[in-house]
Formats: C-alpha cells, structure tokens, sequence
C-alpha cells in the first residue's frame, strides 16, 4: 500500500495512508484524539469550502479509530467496543458528534441504532437535510418560534459502528458540500454577565443578553429621528417641535424645565380647518407620561365628528415658588389660543378648577354665549364618594359659607324661599351616612328630575329651572334629616352668583348663564380626551417606560396627531365613517324599532317633544349619550317606515399637504397675572381640597418621589426588564415607590448612614462610656 508523506505544523512528519477505495476521500487509521482532529480539518479545508454547489458530488471519508483511541477522560475504544452498557456508547457517539462539527462545521442528529453481531452501529442524520427517513418529522410542518432556517440537498450521512472482534470503532463521513452550520462564540464579557447573573434561568439569560443587543442598535439607529440634542431633552423637543411643518411652539411657555406648549396642524391650518366649526372644545390633562413628572395637557374639539388635538402644554411646577403658578400658565396657554381665533361656545373639563378658571378668563370674556360645563362622569363621582363616604373629608361643613349665601338679601327673588328655611338648613341634623336607597334617589334627582309628573315639566325661563331642582333637593333632604347634605350641594353644585361670588350652578348644569342664549352641548362628558389618552398611553407610549421630552414629543407628533388627521380626512372624504355616527345609527335603528302608537301619543301630551329644536323631556333623552330618543325619532320613522340612518352633506375635500397657518404670537399681557388668576379662582370660594393652588404647596414630597423615580428610570434599570415591570407597578402606589427603591437611591449618592453606626448591640456601650465614673474605662 502506497503511502505519502506530509509535513506537519509542528515539523514533524506524518504518514497519510493511501485511500484503500476509490470511494472515500480518506481512509484512515488513528491512535489519538489529536491526530483525529487535526487530520480531519486538514482534510475538510483542502475539500469543503461551505459553498452551496448543486452539482458537487458527495465527500466521503472513513476513520478507523483503535483500540488505544481515548475518547472522554478515562474512556476509551476498547472499553466501549466490549461493553454492553448502551448509555456509555451514546455517550462516546455524542463526543464523536461533536468532534466532526469542530472539523467540518456540520450538525448531526442521531437517528436510530442498529444491533450487530459484532457491535452496535449508530446512523446519524445532517440536521439541515431534505433527505428526512420515515420516522422523522417533515421541516415543512415544524412550528417554530423562530424564522426557519434553509435547507439542503445534500444526503447527510454519519455512521459510527464498533466491533468487538478488532475492539475497534469506524466513523463514515459522507456529505455534499454546502454553507457552513453557524458557530457561536461566547466573549468575555458575556461570560462575565452569566457569571453575575448565574442565580436567573439560562432562558432569562439569554433574553436579557438578546434584549439588551438588540435595544442597543434599535436605539443607535431610531434616536436620530427624535433626538436633536443628547444632553438636554427639553431643548431637543423644542428643535423638533420645530423641524415638523403645521407645529409652532407658543411663546411664553417656553420655559426650562416648567412649560412647553405647541399648536398642531389641527390648529395652525386655517384653510383646512375652520376655526367657526369648532364650537365645543375638551381641556384635560395626564400624567406619567415622561421621566420628569411633566403634566401633559391638551386641547380638543369634534370637527366632522371626529376628535382632533388642536395644542398640548407640558407643564411641571414643583419647582416654581410663586402665588398661582399652575393657574397663570394655563391662562396663557388658553389666551394664546384665543388671540389665535379659538372662540369656543362650550369649554367641557372636569372638576380641576385651574383648568376651569383659566378657561373662563380666556373665553367667557365678551362672549355672552360662553358655557362652561363639568363632565357628568367625573361630577356623578365625585357626588357618589361624598354621600356614600368613599372619599376622605375634604374640610369644614362651610356652614358659614352657607349662611352668607342663603341671607335674603344675597338669593335672587326666585330663590328667597330658602331664607325661610334657613334655621333647618344651618342645623346640625343626622351626622349618618346616606343608605344606598338615599344615595341612588340623590344620583337620579341630579340627573333627572323624577319627583315630579311629567305633565309638570314645562318651564319657561332658567330661574323656573333652577328654582325647580333647588326646591325639589331641599324636599328631599328635609325628608332624611340631611341638612349637611343639602349644603354640599348647594356649596358646590346649586349655588347661585351673588355679591362677586361666582355661580357654581352655571358649570354644573345645562341651563348655562342667565339671560344668555345658550343651547344644549354636544357632549356631556369628557370621554372624547379620556379616550385620547388612552390611544396615546395603550398604542404609542406602551412601548417605553417613561420616556426622554423629546421621545414624549415625537411621539405625539408623528404617531397620535397624524393618525387623528388622517382619520379626519378619511372621513371627509367619505372613506370611513367616525365611531360617533355608527353608534349614533345603532341607537337610531333601536329607538325606531321602539316606536309605538303609546310613543306617538305621549311626545305631545307628556313629554312635549320638540323636533326643531331636537328636545324632548322624558328620562331616555336626559341620559342618552347621543341625545335621542323614541319620541324624536317617531317623527321621522316607525316600524314601517324606517328612513335609515343620516348622512353628511359636507362636500369632500382634497388631501393636500397640511402647511403652516396663523401665527401664534406672544399674548401674555396684563390679564394673564396671577392676580386677575387670584380674584377668578377666589369667586368660586373653594374647598381646601378643591384649591388647585393649595394642592401644589407641599412640592418637596412629589420632588423628592421625582428624584428617586429618575434615579430607578435611567441606568439601573435601562438593561433590567424586571426593574423595569417593578417601577410601572409601584408607580400608582407612591409610598410603596418609596419604600423600595428610597435606601438604594440614597446608598448609591452615599447619604444613608451606615449600618454598623447603628446597631443596638452598639448602643449601650456608647451609653455606658457616656457616664462620667465609666471615661476612664
């Protein structure tokens, strides 16, 4: 037999024996492990370049390994070859397994064993071949959860056999060339990461590993689209703000690290958008939606029954020692849209009466059609937790808030009859709790008035009204023993203007201002804002936890603004239809199926329904979130003859792009101090709880809940999704916030005390060396 001489690295020489069939490539015998390796690479270097060739025939190869060969440790050839014990035979193919994808960089999957006189024989199957045997599953109906990877025509083959007459073993190596199983090599700060980390699962592990690589370069590559400046986040979303047409930045809230007001396109947009459609706007506000605690307020209004953001202001001032800092920033922000051409008829919030003063100093003001209303939702809570006890005293009975306002001289004419109650009404009474019957009679009382016959519900003039609901609350509350009762409402919801004081009937009611002609909202709550932010918190912001100004601002920018423009033109375009107009024709279709001869006859008799002016006063229409009932819709169709549902006699528009409008220009003059604040928010004599001045002079709690929430949020928890679940859950809770992440912050700046200082072992050894008779000790 012919045998050929190669050098190797080494310098030594090494003897290659001559292939004994033309069929291998190489046949060969080996001793040791190394020998094994090291010729097989060799081999597969000079033959396999892992490049997929269709037409390459297959490499085949054949080692002999002897009896001496060591395969693991103390285990070698000869021993597995004589013993019977299965399990260390798979284990000796396991160790073969992987030596061959050391060498050729190819996977093999165990298939079956054969037994033999001489010995077991093992046949393994490539991991990537379309060659699968009977018994293997089909890679085609795998369920991954990962993307598939390719596969190949190669005929992947790898038999290991022993033989106990020669106490030998013999590896067949027989496949066609193709791209190279990947190899993962795990650096030296991974290995450092697993070691710190070795108490989590090895999946926890690698998720973490996975999620911090890839938020890594998601982050290199995404912050370029919001980020102008890395240092400063409250500049950078000026820039931006800036850089997107249709968004101006309103001077005067320009303020680091308090305020930071922008128009949209909605707004700025005047040929697109008619300012005289927008007759009814929702002012609200939300939090935690940025690391540094900025208030997000917005501005808007149903154009074409679609809601659109007109302006946002972010607003923080913790930080801000000054009378009326919330309240005068507001008025400005509100102002600057009103000398913008914002003349709304109807301004909807709810009970935060900074939001409420700022917008009468803004809009009421020579606009005799002015109404400000409160949102049903938020009032009929706030009724609820007072007369059931859910909520925590908000202060004083105000009895003497009561007896200024019931003195004969101070109640118009047609409320004079409560000086008559007066002695009842300033009396202590039952200090009880209402039961729920009380309770649910008060919630129906104001929303409807149900104690009286219908036939008796025709009023003339708003004191009838009003005279009517305050008349028909007294009665009630006289009837429980309640005058504790009867002053919350008429403190905060049924008081009249009088001698300055403002009228808490005007925002709480339909009725509007007296001697104005004021017509009935479209809206009743503020649903339409509630339901803004949450498309902004569940669709956009859900993504990030607490995220930079400038984020925060991109964000609203080219995810939540230019999906509300691009619904709004759907719209009028015909394209779609609002979510307002489909349960409009729901509630119009179950209202005409309701419709009866009793319907017909009891809208003029009863209820006196008026179709003009869109009324009606039976208890469906009061409560309708749409305004309409069977007896309106009776005039237009019954069961047999239903008229289908509206439509739009708007005229389409083309799309076009949306470009920059009116200027806002810097309004801050002499009415916007906080005086001319101080007076307005004064005249509605509010409850220490109801103050929202008063709420904002203890800041150094929410500051220092700020400080340590800031601290969690940025590199501790960056690369730590458990941290990071931790932060979302505790921030409702702000003292369990505290309690667990207050010490860590303040070891890590190094201002807690130090433990072994103190002990209470160390104590009373202080406390003796403290006595004079013990300092010599």
């Amino acid at each position: 037999m012919n045998v050929t001489l190669s050098e190797a690295p080494d310098g030594r020489e090494k003897s290659i024996r001559a292939t004994k069939r033309t069929s291998y490539g190489l046949d060969e015998q080996f001793e040791s492990h190394d020998d094994f390796i090291e010729i097989i690479s060799s081999f597969m270097e000079q033959h396999d370049s892992h490049a997929f060739d269709a037409d390459a025939h297959s490499l085949r190869f054949r080692a002999t390994l002897a009896e001496c060969f060591v395969i693991e440790n103390d285990v070698s050839v000869g021993s597995c070859a004589q013993t019977n014990d299965q399990s260390l035979q798979k284990r000796a193919i396991k160790c073969f397994r992987n030596d061959i994808f050391d060498c050729t960089g190819y996977y093999f999957h165990l298939r079956r064993c054969n037994e033999r006189v001489d010995g077991p024989r093992f046949s393994l199957t490539f991991s990537r071949s379309n060659e699968r045997r009977t018994g293997e599953r089909d890679p085609s109906s795998v369920q991954r959860y990962t993307t598939s990877r390719e596969f190949f025509e190669c005929h992947g083959d790898l038999h290991i056999s022993f033989s106990k007459s020669n106490r030998s073993a013999t590896i067949i190596y027989d496949h066609k060339c193709h791209a190279e199983a990947p190899k993962f090599r795990i650096t030296e700060e991974i290995q450092q990461y697993i070691k710190a980390q070795q108490l989590l699962a090895p999946r926890q592990i690698y998720q973490n590993l996975i999620q911090q690589q890839v938020y890594n370069v998601w982050l290199s590559l995404a912050k370029r689209e919001w980020e102008r400046d890395g240092t400063d986040d409250f500049r950078s979303a000026q820039l931006l703000v800036g850089e997107h047409s249709g968004f101006q930045l309103i001077p005067g809230l320009q303020e680091p690290g308090v305020s930071l007001a922008f128009a949209t396109p909605c707004f700025t947009d005047m040929v697109k958008y008619d300012r005289a459609k927008m007759t009814e706007i929702f002012i609200d506000s939300t939090f935690g939606t940025n690391r540094h605690g900025y208030e997000l307020y917005c501005v808007i209004t149903e154009y074409d029954l679609v809601s659109i953001p007109l302006s946002y202001l972010l607003l923080d001032t913790r930080g801000v020692q000054e009378v009326g800092k919330r309240g005068s920033r507001l008025t400005t922000w509100l102002m600057a849209l009103r000398d913008a051409g914002l003349k709304p008829g109807v301004v909807h919030t709810d009970k935060d009466f900074a939001e409420v003063t700022a917008a009468a100093i803004a809009f009421k003001r020579e606009n005799p059609g002015y109404k400000h209303h409160l949102c049903l939702w938020h009032s009929l809570r706030a009724i609820d937790q007072h007369i059931t006890g859910k909520a925590r005293p908000s202060g004083s009975d105000t009895i003497e808030n009561a007896k200024s306002s019931i003195r004969f001289s101070a109640l118009p004419s047609y409320l004079r009859f409560l000086s008559e109650e007066a002695d009842w009404i300033l009396s202590k009474g039952h200090t009880k709790l209402c039961t729920s019957e009380q309770a649910g009679n008060i919630r129906s009382m104001v929303v409807y008035d149900n104690t009286i016959a219908p036939q008796a519900l025709v009023f003339e003039t708003y004191e009838d009204i009003h005279a009517s609901s305050v008349r028909e609350l007294l009665d009630y509350c006289k009837s429980i023993g309640q005058p504790k009762l009867f002053r919350y409402f008429w403190n905060n919801w049924y008081r009249p203007e009088y001698g300055g004081i403002g009228s808490r009937w005007e925002i709480a009611s339909l009725c509007g201002r007296p001697d104005s002609d004021t017509t009935i909202p479209i809206s009743r709550t503020t649903m339409r804002i509630e339901s803004h932010w949450r498309i902004l918190k569940k669709d956009y912001a859900s993504r990030f936890v607490r995220p930079r100004l400038d984020v925060l601002c991109y964000i609203v920018i080219t995810g939540l603004v230019r999906s509300r423009i691009h619904l709004q033109r759907q719209v009028q375009l015909g394209r779609e239809k609002p979510s307002s107009y489909k349960d409009f024709v729901q509630l119009w279709r179950k209202c005409a199926e309701a419709v009866d001869n009793s319907a017909i006859l009891k809208r003029a008799e009863i209820y006196h329904t008026d179709k003009d002016k869109w009324v009606c006063s039976c208890p469906s229409f009061v409560l309708n979130s749409r305004y309409i009932c069977k007896h309106l819709v009776s005039f237009y169709s019954s069961r047999s003859d239903n008229n289908g549902p509206f439509v739009f006699n708007d005229e389409p528009i083309g799309p076009d792009i949306i470009g920059q409008g009116v200027e806002l220009n810097d309004c801050a003059d002499e009415e916007t101090n906080s005086l001319t604040y101080a007076e307005e928010l004064a005249s509605l004599q509010l409850l220490p709880a109801e103050d929202p001045e008063g709420a904002e002079e203890d800041d150094e709690e929410a500051m220092e809940i700020l400080r340590v929430m800031h601290w969690a949020s940025g590199e501790q928890c960056k690369f730590n999704p458990r941290m990071q679940r931790n932060i979302c859950s505790f921030i409702p809770n702000k003292k369990a916030f505290l309690a667990q992440f207050k010490r860590p912050y303040e070891e890590a700046l190094g201002h807690s005390r130090s433990i072994a200082d103190n002990t209470m072992r160390k104590a009373p050894r202080t406390y003796f060396h403290m006595r004079p008779q013990n300092q010599s000790r």
